[in-house]
């Protein structure tokens, strides 16, 4: 029992740390601040368990060439079937690496297999024998109800963040159906025409509001989903989805240029 617990304190605190790599990456990447993480707390479990995977499978590997090479097909082929995963669950691409050169399907990519590759040495030569020597010195009884309340509370968490999302799908649906009235051969009506500019801003002010009231109807859940995502991709409404976001960008510059 007590090597479980060390296992999961181990995968709590990779958790926590691979939060705050994605959040200052994507921060700075993105210019503001983005909590990154599909759960609600400051974790990313896919890091935890890529942490543990590389622990439990290469903690011997003394050759760096071999641990790296290794590490790149442990935590790629993790990260690809997670998302292949979360797609089929959810009918969204959270991540999408299609822009990246030398990717698979979008789901992996040779710049993040380089990194991950790297983070795997970095992990089993330098970062965890500190973290497992602290873990380690823990009390046998703080270490027992410690890791009971942070199951409960990651359990707690997926149950909550799994229920908030499980209809976000059935409302891009009815946005879909919603839109579709004034969207598909508006365009066409309008092009090649004196009136195509009003045509352009009247369309743009409809889908603005189906947009908005689409909003609306989200929980907060959602909306923080989008906010960590911004490469969130509909598998099956996303065609609408990139139409509202366009929609409403143009609107906002015309709106400062006003």
């Amino acid at each position: 029992m007590l090597l479980v617990e060390t296992y999961f304190i181990w995968f709590v605190c990779y958790s926590v740390l691979g939060w705050v790599y994605e959040t200052i990456l994507c921060s700075t990447l993105e210019r503001r601040f983005i909590s990154r993480g599909f759960l609600n707390g400051p974790y990313c479990p896919i890091y935890g368990f890529g942490a543990i995977l590389v622990i439990a499978v290469l903690g011997d590997v003394d050759n760096m060439a071999a641990l790296f090479l290794s590490g790149v097909v442990l935590t790629c082929s993790l990260e690809y079937v997670t998302s292949w995963g979360m797609e089929k669950l959810f009918h969204a691409r959270w991540w999408d690496y299609s822009d990246k050169k030398w990717n698979i399907n979008g789901r992996i990519c040779l710049l993040g297999a380089v990194a991950f590759g790297s983070f795997s040495v970095l992990l089993i030569k330098g970062i965890h024998p500190p973290v497992a020597q602290l873990i380690g010195r823990i009390p046998r009884n703080f270490m027992h109800y410690g890791s009971l309340f942070l199951f409960l509370l990651l359990l707690a968490d997926s149950f909550y963040t799994i229920l908030s999302v499980s209809d976000f799908d059935q409302k891009l649906k009815e946005l879909s159906a919603e839109i579709a009235g004034f969207t598909d051969g508006a365009l066409h009506r309008y092009a090649e025409t004196l009136k195509e500019r009003v045509g352009e801003k009247e369309l743009h002010e409809k889908i603005s509001h189906a947009y908005e009231r689409f909003r609306s109807r989200m929980n907060a859940q959602e909306h923080r989903m989008l906010k960590a995502f911004p490469a969130f991709r509909s598998m099956r409404y996303n065609k609408h989805l990139q139409e509202i976001r366009a929609a409403v960008k143009k609107l906002k510059e015309r709106n400062r240029n006003h």
